[in-house]
């Protein structure tokens, strides 16, 4: 087995990501990748673990080379004593593919395995997956990420590609196929923290710092003008549109413009069998006040006639908690609240609007 180690310093690119200062801010991260010659790991090789970690000021790598085909058990044992300083192992579907190929291999050859619920997982894959539209990628592979945010890497094969050059290794070693080989282990794992800005589009939606917040009307529609913390900062420019909403978005500030609909729409009571509906004003009451109404001039509510109408400008709510929330039908998924109730409301209302605004983007993207 050889052991290899890096030093790198640090570069504008390859700063420790805001994301994980501030939602690991106490934690050990260690990265980490695996190479293998195939995806069953009883009928494949182990050849190499790397690993990276930050030091000071500086970036720290550590591969594990099995160069002669017959060292799988050191590996593993170093790689698993190696863990110990650290708190937090840091992946891209090593939930999926290495971490469960290290517990097989380890399995079969009876040593012992415990990264795999010793330390807290974070994997990059993971995390960002439900995203994928937004990016308008073909695949969530590394490599696509990377190009995505304009990484750039020296290496220019695929595991396909290493399999068989590793082979051709172990046969006949050289340093030239001996670099290849480490080389895809080394971009793979220096790519992994830069990718990992990709991760501030999940804070961005679902952990949104605001810090400074302001809304303008202009025309028939809400333009909400908002910055962020640098965790939630976008590398890439988003622009979006569900539910008749446009979002804006790079770096620390954003653009959110919500669509105003003026007419008429209807409040449901949800315990329409405390109310009676009167024909005559199309509108429902409560039993307590139907008591004073002619028998022939109501009837028991039903969920469809269980409302009171208004005719105001209205704006998408997507918070079910409201009272004060109005629909086009009883049966109808989208609710509204009046622009008023919004313009009016506290500042903390209004962001926590903005913000279940941005999260109704993660599910209509």
């Amino acid at each position: 087995m050889k052991i290899i180690e890096y030093k790198e310093p640090f570069s504008q690119s390859n700063i420790f990501p805001e994301y994980y200062r501030h939602f690991y801010p106490d934690s050990s991260l260690l990265f980490f990748d695996i190479e293998t010659t195939g995806f069953a790991a009883g009928h494949s090789t182990l050849y190499l673990i790397g690993a990276l970690w930050y030091e000071d000021d500086c970036i720290r790598i550590t591969q594990w080379f099995n160069d002669d085909g017959y060292c799988e058990s050191e590996l593993l044992s170093s790689f698993e004593a190696f863990c110990k300083n650290f708190t937090h192992l840091v992946h891209f579907n090593g939930l999926g593919f290495d971490l469960p190929y290290l517990k097989q291999k380890s399995e079969s050859l009876q040593i012992p395995f415990s990264i795999g619920t010793r330390l807290i997982q974070i994997d990059i894959l993971k995390e960002i997956r439900t995203y994928k539209k937004i990016f308008l990628l073909e695949n969530m592979k590394q490599t696509s990420l990377e190009k995505y945010l304009e990484i750039e890497r020296k290496d220019t094969y695929n595991g396909r590609d290493l399999i068989n050059i590793y082979q051709q290794y172990v046969a006949h070693p050289d340093s030239r196929k001996e670099e290849l080989l480490l080389l895809h282990n080394h971009d793979d794992l220096l790519g992994m923290p830069q990718i990992s800005r990709i991760l501030n589009y999940k804070a961005f939606f679902e952990e949104n710092d605001i810090l400074s917040f302001q809304i303008t009307q202009e025309d028939k529609k809400l333009k909400f003008s908002f910055s962020c913390s640098p965790f939630c900062s976008l590398p890439k420019r988003l622009s979006l549109s569900a539910g008749g909403m446009f979002l804006n978005a790079i770096e620390e500030s954003a653009q959110l413009y919500i669509p105003i609909t003026e007419g008429t729409l209807m409040h449901y009571f949800r315990d329409y069998k405390n109310y009676y509906y009167l024909p005559k004003e199309d509108m429902a009451v409560h039993k307590s006040v139907a008591t004073y109404v002619a028998a022939e001039n109501k009837e028991k509510a039903t969920k469809d006639t269980c409302y009171i109408k208004k005719t105001d400008a209205f704006i998408p709510c997507h918070t079910t908690d409201r009272y004060d929330l109005f629909k086009t039908s009883a049966t109808s998924k989208c609710s509204y609240q009046t622009t008023a109730s919004l313009l009016t409301a506290s500042l903390p209302e209004q962001i926590s609007y903005l913000k279940a605004s941005l999260a109704f983007f993660k599910h209509n993207i």
